[in-house]
Order: C-alpha cells, then structure tokens, then sequence
C-alpha cells in the first residue's frame, strides 16, 4: 500500500505491506472555496481591516479569494507576515501592513506599544481571519486565539498559568487556557472572527461563534485500535515549519499506538526548532533550577509534551533538522526517508507488526 504523507510544500511516500497496514485516517481534499469566501466577503466589506492571523495554506487561499470579490479601496489588510500573505496573494503586493507585536519598540513619531498592538489599540471593525486546529493547551486554535498570539502580549503566558493539568487536550470543550486567552482580546471592542475548517488541506468550512464545539462537528475524531506503532504527519507547510508545531499537533494521534510503541513522526521543520522552550531544552539550558524559579518562556508546556513522547514511546523523526537536535536531547531516532524510518520501526517491533497512519494531525484526533 503506497500512502503519501504531506511534508512541507511536498509529500513523502510510506510503503506498507498490506499485512502491515493497521487503519489509515486521510482526510481527502474538499474544497469549499468559494462557500467560505462568499460570506467572508460580505463582512469585510464593513470591516475597516482584515487581520491575518496566520500564513497556513488554507488562509492565504481564502484571502486570495475574498481579495478578488472586494474593492481595490477596500483591500486594508494587517498580517504578521506581510511578505508572505503578499507573496501568495500578489494583488496587495507592498499593501499589507504589519501586525506589530506588542512590546515592540515604536517607530520615530508613533506612541509607545503597550499591551496591545497598535493595530488593535486603535479604533474601529475588524474582521480576524485563521485557519484552526487542534492545540493540546487551548484545545482549539481560532481566529481569536491566533490573534491573541500575534497581538495581545502575554497571551500564551497567561493561558498557561491558567491550565489545570500539564495532559494535552487538543479539541477539549471548556479549557481553561483557552478562556483566558480569549480575555485579552473580548477586552478589544470591534472585533469579529471567522475560523477556517479545513478538509485534506482545502478550505471546508467557516466557523463563527462556539468555534469548539462547531469544529468538533467538522473535525475528523476516529475510534482507531492502538498498534504497535503510528506513522503521523502534521500536515505539511503550515503545520511542520518548525519542531514545536509538529510536537503540538502529534500529540492528537497518540491514542492510535500503544504505550511504549513506535511513533513515526513525518515534519520537514524547515524553520528549525520553534519556540524559545524548546530550544533551550535542546541546548541544555533549560535546567532545573529555572522551572523551580517558575519563569515562563514561550512554548514551556511544550517541555511536557516532549517528557511525555520520550517516557512513553520511541519516536523517529524524519525531517531536515540536524542530528544534533534530533537525537541528542530528544533521544529521537532519525532517518532519511520512509524507508529508513519504517526499517527501524520494524526492526524494534518485528516485521509483522501492524502500523496506523494518519496523515493530517492538524484535522484528526484520536480519542
């Protein structure tokens, strides 16, 4: 059985023996392109910008749409990477402005940054734009969400101060973190959301209002047997440019194998490692004596989801990040290709076990 898994901007080829083959959870393109842009576009028409809250495949095509169906004057767009909604959608080519983080210091002549950034300081409608997925702290990444990452300082902080355990909950009803990363942007008057759902990478669906419990309708949620080992991709680009993204989104398909399995997980990881956690795992920095100080830096819960893939699985990552990341600090196993990656499983666990796949973490959870 030839099953392709996305991996960056491409996909990677596993090959299965049939009797190998456990059940595969691949959600096939559907796109609703233009049922999404249509009413995204009546809203923005009376929305003074559209804030893009992030750059995943899915978002910029959606824009690209709604682009075509507005005005050139009404075309006010604020994104944290200008460049890049820029370079997929080229009609707002040197148009888009930046969604400056808060904190940052201000330009010559603009008032100092505060809590907020100043695109969200300022009066006025604004429609926020995201493509969702599941997330093990909030249990759900929307528009409100994603636009309290990228403009309201401390949200990530505060959300995990706020957590009632260190377990993952991707899709969860009722977090706690989620509720107090909505509080610093529901403080911000004239804001309006709209979540893309996404089907094997194409938009599905738009969400508004109770984004979680609407996203679990859309969501692919599948009773899977555990076997002796899952074979994961996140997603591809949007969903495996850094290490952090990848580990935040495979979390969601270890109910499928077995504790002390093997994980297999596909991410290109073409931005490195990700948060400032993480890294400083990875270099050793991240000692004991800081987590007792109880000082957060951006992505600490992700120490947890890393504790919690090395205690209980074997993984092997295939992904362009060096070995000395990969099997140093992580003790993750690397390969590079499927088929080296598959050898090694197999080899641990015998050549006629039985593996799960699932291609598209960022739409599937296992429960």
């Amino acid at each position: 059985m030839e099953i392709w898994v996305p991996y960056g901007d491409v996909e990677s080829l596993v090959t299965l023996m049939q009797e190998n083959l456990g059940e595969t959870i691949d959600p096939k393109p559907e796109s609703h392109l233009e049922e999404v842009a249509v009413p995204l576009a009546e809203r923005a028409r009376g929305a003074e910008r559209v804030l893009v809250c992030d750059s995943k495949p899915a978002t910029l095509k959606v824009v690209k749409a709604l682009v075509s169906k507005l005005p050139p004057e009404g075309r006010r767009f604020v994104s944290p990477s200008p460049k890049r909604l820029e370079a997929a959608v080229p009609e707002l080519k040197d148009s888009v402005e930046r969604l400056r983080p808060p904190g940052e210091p201000a330009a010559e002549g603009e008032a100092p940054g505060g809590r907020l950034s100043q695109e969200l300081s300022s009066p006025g409608r604004r429609l926020a734009v995201s493509t969702g997925e599941p997330d093990p702290l909030f249990g759900f990444l929307d528009a409100p969400i994603a636009l309290g990452l990228a403009g309201v300082s401390g949200t990530r902080r505060h959300a995990y101060r706020k957590r009632d355990g260190d377990e993952p909950q991707p899709l969860r009803e009722g977090s706690p973190s989620y509720a107090a990363a909505r509080e610093g942007v529901d403080s911000v008057q004239g804001l309006e959301y709209a979540t893309i759902i996404t089907r094997g990478g194409e938009p599905y669906s738009l969400v508004e209002g109770d984004s979680v419990k609407q996203a679990r309708a859309h969501y692919l949620v599948a009773e899977v047997p555990p076997a002796k080992g899952v074979v994961v991709g996140p997603g591809g680009r949007g969903y495996d440019d850094t290490l952090s993204h990848a580990l935040r989104l495979v979390l969601g398909a270890l109910k499928g194998v077995r504790k002390g399995g093997e994980v297999v997980l596909v991410a290109e990881c073409r931005e490195g490692v990700g948060s400032e956690a993480l890294q400083m795992f990875l270099t050793g920095r991240m000692t004991e004596s800081f987590l007792k100080r109880g000082a957060y830096v951006d992505g600490l819960e992700e120490i947890s989801y890393v504790t919690e893939l090395k205690d209980k699985y074997s993984v092997t990552l295939l992904s362009s990040l060096p070995e000395l990341y990969a099997g140093g600090k992580l003790r993750f196993r690397t390969a590079r290709g499927s088929g080296e990656a598959l050898d090694k499983v197999f080899s641990s666990v015998g050549r006629g076990a039985k593996l799960n796949v699932v291609t598209r973490a960022c739409e599937t959870v296992l429960p």
